[in-house]
């Protein structure tokens, strides 16, 4: 690490990920920056009200602890802290407030807006998709309460309605409900673009976890109408039936499904409202843009005032 920066003319290092933070250094020329992807004990702590086993409480809870120490102690050295979110900002400024004017919201997450087809379709009647990783805890503990607990409720609505679930690892068919016909496990696709296009309304049960979800700036630039928890939709999303649909009780997310699956007007305008937040604030030309300004006023604070090159 330290030899790419003899050897090199390094402005800036960027450290990502919070397990990175153990090589953030007070350099004299040289802006130090972490980008927190999640802040990882806030995290643990969302993820505590799921776990089951006591066992696996005492851990977790454990962790919380040693995270929380590592975290803060390890942003101290870092000449600016990014994060995904204005709530993720001012969390942990409540953990660390002589760090707050060192941390930046909604500087890192993007996607290339372009790269999506919009409107999308033709779409397959009633169906629904859920992305992500079956690797990833929140994932995990969001596709059983949707699966137990929503889903049921989608079908006693709409009998037709379809989930479509993709992501590696998907759970085996045992650990999910028994719903016939009314559940597809689509397991690792190497492009989600062709089930954004094609499937009605795009669900994001997240109820643990932090920072920005890129499946939904994806589903957004796609098209596809999003019903999400408040907790999903976090630093995208804050109002019911603006960008999307937010509810964070069982029956309030199956109704918001039932109400986009049937009202095809509704989506799309919802969905047009989305791609044009995504294009204006999430593209990744934009935020290259806004990062880059970013990085030469740093890099010049650590040389005194002369502008950097930034190759």
């Amino acid at each position: 690490f330290h030899r790419e920066i003899y050897l090199r003319r390094i402005d800036v290092v960027q450290l990502e990920y919070t397990a990175l933070g153990q090589y953030a250094c007070d350099f004299r020329r040289i802006a130090a920056v972490l980008f927190e992807h999640d802040i990882y004990f806030q995290s643990i702590a969302r993820a505590l009200p799921f776990m089951r086993s006591p066992i696996e409480r005492f851990a977790a809870r454990f962790e919380y602890l040693r995270a929380l120490r590592f975290e803060l102690r390890a942003l101290r050295a870092c000449d600016e802290i990014q994060v995904c979110t204005e709530q993720n900002r001012r969390y942990l400024a409540e953990f660390a407030p002589q760090l707050a004017p060192r941390i930046d919201a909604g500087l890192r997450a993007g996607i290339d807006v372009s790269g999506y087809a919009f409107p999308g379709g033709p779409r397959e009647p009633f169906t629904m998709l859920f992305v992500g990783s079956y690797r990833h805890i929140p994932n995990q503990v969001a596709i059983s309460w949707f699966t137990r607990e929503v889903m049921p409720l989608v079908l006693e609505r709409i009998p037709e309605a379809k989930l479509v679930i993709a992501g590696s690892d998907p759970p085996p068919p045992h650990a999910i409900p028994h719903l016939p016909g009314a559940i597809e496990l689509a397991g690792f696709v190497e492009d989600i673009r062709p089930l954004l296009e094609r499937c009605t309304v795009f669900v994001c049960p997240i109820r643990s976890g932090s920072g920005i979800r890129v499946k939904l700036l994806e589903a957004f630039a796609s098209g596809i109408p999003v019903v999400s928890t408040r907790l999903g939709a976090e630093g995208l999303a804050d109002e019911d039936g603006g960008l999307c649909g937010l509810a964070d009780d069982a029956a309030g997310f199956a109704e918001r499904i039932a109400e986009l699956l049937r009202n095809p007007a509704r989506a799309a305008t919802m969905a047009a409202l989305a791609r044009r937040e995504v294009e204006a604030k999430w593209d990744m030309q934009v935020v290259i843009a806004r990062l880059v300004a970013r990085y030469r006023e740093l890099a010049a604070q650590k040389r005194g005032g002369e502008m950097p090159l930034l190759r």
